[in-house]
């Protein structure tokens, strides 16, 4: 019972050297967390590219930031819209099975912003009013059901349903026919990406690729094989790092907490032998360091989770593209393996100091 007391009052003596160790902690396992963090969201980002365009290959205008455009911020942009039927009579034609040509744009209405999809389908004719598919998310921010009439750039439009799940997963989007679209976003005769379907069978899709961008001037052609390949030497570059990275950073958290129990020890060197000499035992004490040791690691690993989270949302923002969060499995692991690497630091120069003869230590003194 009289350890506890000792062990308790110890800590709040030196509370702030504690502290100071499980900063420097937190720092180490944040710079781990949000490294994990946005390695793995870059993985998944590459199986949803992969995932998003299937065989098709998206032509886009050079100048776009693919980044932004998957993320759904799209800028000024354009593409003609006469390139679908310059694609369709040039030699190209028979590689491509459909094409569908849109215009993507931001906009703000009712509560928030939604995305503007033009595209020309089987859309009917409803007089004064445009038709319209709306995703839920849209849906809300325009205070707008099913069948119910709204104002979008200051044309009506008729919600003729609400898709769910909306096309491509664009929940905050409003699906329009094309002309509509560039009323409203007052872009006539501009396109924001083009969508080209085949099989690509009969000639190599980077060939095919070349051939579209030789043909429509301007343009960009992004394959799937392309896009994968350029996320995936990210990937791997940051993998690559990532086991060096990891044993630094615990190398450090050891550095920093053997140091510390290091320079109690020989401050608190007639202290520890006032404790033998009445009958403490060496392994106790040790242990007792090694558990303060872990307190402040498991402190700092807990608060260093707690920190990643805006370093994962900034990374995560200017990487990829969008906001992340550090993975809440990663909590409990962080906490622990900077409770046991601290712990495992802080355990030699504690038993060290509490195996010197005490009449020694007691006589220097």
């Amino acid at each position: 019972m009289w350890m506890l007391f000792i062990f308790i009052g110890d800590l709040r003596r030196r509370w702030a050297e504690y502290a100071l160790g499980a900063a420097a902690v937190a720092l180490v396992v944040a710079a781990l967390v949000t490294h994990r963090a946005v390695t793995a969201s870059a993985e998944e980002s590459v199986h949803e590219l992969a995932h998003r365009l299937g065989r098709n290959m998206l032509v886009v205008p050079a100048a776009t930031d693919l980044s932004a455009f998957h993320a759904r911020r799209f800028g000024s942009e354009a593409l003609p819209d006469t390139y679908p039927d310059t694609i369709r009579s040039s030699r190209v034609a028979e590689h491509v099975r459909s094409i569908e040509a849109r215009l993507y744009g931001n906009v703000r209405a009712g509560t928030g912003e939604v995305v503007v999809v033009g595209q020309d389908l089987d859309w009917p004719s409803l007089g004064d009013a445009e038709p319209a598919i709306l995703g839920a998310e849209a849906a809300r921010a325009l205070g707008v059901a099913a069948g119910g009439t709204f104002s979008l750039g200051g044309r009506a439009f008729l919600a003729l349903r609400i898709a769910d799940p909306p096309p491509d997963g664009l929940d905050g989007a409003v699906f329009m026919p094309l002309a509509a679209a560039q009323r409203v976003l007052g872009r006539p005769g501009e396109l924001s990406a083009l969508r080209l379907g085949g099989c690509w069978c009969r000639i190599d899709v980077a060939t095919l690729a070349g051939e579209v961008e030789k043909l429509v001037p301007g343009a960009r052609a992004v394959t799937v094989a392309g896009m994968v390949k350029a996320q995936k030497g990210s990937v791997e570059t940051m993998q690559r790092y990532s086991t060096v990275l990891h044993l630094t950073g615990f190398a450090v958290v050891a550095l920093v907490i053997g140091s510390l129990a290091a320079s109690q020890a020989r401050r608190r060197a007639r202290e520890l032998g006032l404790l033998v000499a009445v009958g403490a035992s060496p392994r106790a004490l040790a242990g007792m360091f090694a558990l303060q040791a872990a307190i402040a690691g498991a402190v700092g690993g807990v608060v260093g989770w707690a920190l990643a989270a805006p370093l994962t949302r900034q990374l995560g923002a200017s990487l990829l593209a969008s906001p992340l969060a550090p993975p809440a499995g990663l909590l409990l692991p962080a906490a622990g393996l900077a409770a046991l690497v601290s712990a495992g630091a802080a355990l030699v120069p504690a038993a060290r100091a509490a195996s010197l003869d005490p009449t020694v230590v007691l006589r220097e003194s």
